[in-house]
């Protein structure tokens, strides 16, 4: 049994009193997670301040060897390099990687996911895309719990983060028992974001009062919702929150600008948001600024590849999943002003991702919604809380908002100027969200 399994089944009715008091333990000395931890960590300082041949070695040598064991142990990787005329054999130095063929979801699906995958140990199933993409299922090595670990607590540690410090998630789970569930293994106390804030606030003045909640986490568009709740139907609750609070971690969606400006402002804390995927091949982060994210080296190794249309892609390995090797794997993520420095992708900057929460107009031109709903100035936008697209046909939207009574009919609040669509307007009561309990800005 893999360690994460272990302890979901064993430790999850530890009260948070203990839990605490457990999470003071340095993930270091954690049985089956301190030695990986402890080496990521290592591996983390160690870049931070390699030179550019440091890096490049680093890089190659874990390149080599996993090209190397997917060529002898994965079906999918022998016939695809076989059939691109490629073999390991072929790397000699860094800038041969270049040649290694880039694969994309789309073809690993040809293959069923025993043929792309290695008999390891413990190995278990993950699912990503069904929703939003392609579907798609691969293996995960037990060991990856402190490689995530290592790299999530460096990032959080930019706020101060300890593990011992208590956090409330907002995440998508739906099983959640009485509206808030205290998890012992990440120390945090995660809350029903489908209930009604008004029957949750109890239970978090309950919490709050017993503990020192330093931290907020999880979807950007969530707790923007709950910053909302706080500011208009529940400042006790808010102040309460701003008592302690040292940071709002902000993760698996992009944290569009006004859901963070929102949420800073409110809760009085600095937040810092990452970039990273279900395939866990990149995981890139804010080390230097806002909405510039710079990827781990020690993680995977990350790419910046141009395509037919002139955009860039982001292609990105997995060093140390050997049970689903994803190697030169093609994310379909358009990401701009990537700064490159001899062959090390250093930052970028996100354009739009694969959930393509983009319309397509009358002719056919697909518009991006961060563009259209935040890089315009509507004047709605002074008297609602949320504002989602959905498209009803080619050239065809309809704008779904929460908020207020509107002074004056909603298409004259909203800059339609040069959009070539046919707009309709529908208020609701709550925004729509997605089955895992995101509230996307493209309603399907």
């Amino acid at each position: 049994m893999g360690i994460a399994l272990y302890l979901k089944n064993n430790l999850k009715n530890i009260p948070p009193g203990l839990g605490r008091i457990i999470n003071y333990i340095p993930y270091e000395k954690r049985p089956g997670l301190g030695k990986i931890y402890s080496k990521r960590k290592s591996e983390i300082e160690y870049l931070s301040k390699a030179s550019v041949e440091e890096k490049q070695k680093f890089v190659f040598e874990r390149m080599e060897s996993l090209i190397s064991f997917a060529y002898e142990n994965v079906q999918f990787y022998k016939e695809f390099y076989k059939d691109a005329g490629f073999h390991p054999s072929h790397l000699i130095s860094f800038y041969d990687l270049d040649k290694v063929p880039i694969i994309t979801k789309s073809v690993l699906n040809k293959y069923n996911i025993e043929q792309r995958g290695a008999p390891v140990k413990d190995r278990y199933v993950v699912n990503t895309g069904g929703s939003s993409g392609t579907p798609f299922a691969f293996y995960i090595e037990p060991s990856s719990m402190g490689h995530e670990w290592a790299h999530m607590h460096t990032i959080w540690e930019k706020l101060g983060y300890s593990p011992k410090d208590f956090k409330i998630v907002f995440g998508g789970r739906s099983d959640i028992k009485n509206k808030v569930e205290y998890d012992v293994v990440r120390n945090h106390f995660a809350i029903d974001i489908y209930e009604d804030y008004d029957k949750l606030s109890e239970r978090l003045f309950n919490i709050l009062g017993k503990y020192r909640i330093k931290y907020l986490h999880g979807y950007p568009s969530s707790i923007y919702d709950f910053a909302l709740y706080c500011e208009n139907r529940n400042e006790k609750l808010k102040n309460l929150i701003r008592t302690n609070l040292r940071g709002v971690f902000l993760g698996s969606e992009f944290p569009h600008e006004l859901y963070r400006d929102t949420i800073e402002r409110v809760f009085g804390a600095k937040t810092i948001s990452w970039y990273g995927h279900t395939e866990r091949a990149v995981l890139a982060f804010e080390r230097h600024e806002k909405f510039t994210y710079e990827p781990f080296l020690s993680y995977g190794f990350s790419e910046a590849i141009k395509n037919e249309a002139g955009d860039y892609e982001l292609v990105s390995t997995s060093y140390y999943n050997h049970a689903s090797p994803l190697i030169r794997y093609n994310t379909q993520d358009i990401i701009e002003s990537p700064i490159c420095k001899d062959g090390i992708l250093e930052s970028f900057k996100i354009l739009k991702g694969r959930e393509g929460e983009f319309v397509v107009d009358s002719k056919g031109k697909k518009i991006n919604l961060t563009a259209l709903i935040f890089g315009r100035h509507h004047e709605i936008f002074n008297f609602i809380d949320y504002m989602q697209i959905r498209q009803i046909a080619q050239g065809v939207i309809e704008v779904i908002f929460v908020g207020n009574d509107l002074p004056t009919a909603p298409e004259q609040l909203f800059d339609a100027t040069n959009l070539d669509f046919k707009i309709s307007f529908k208020k609701v009561k709550e925004p729509i969200r997605t089955q895992s309990g995101k509230l996307s800005l493209l309603v399907k």
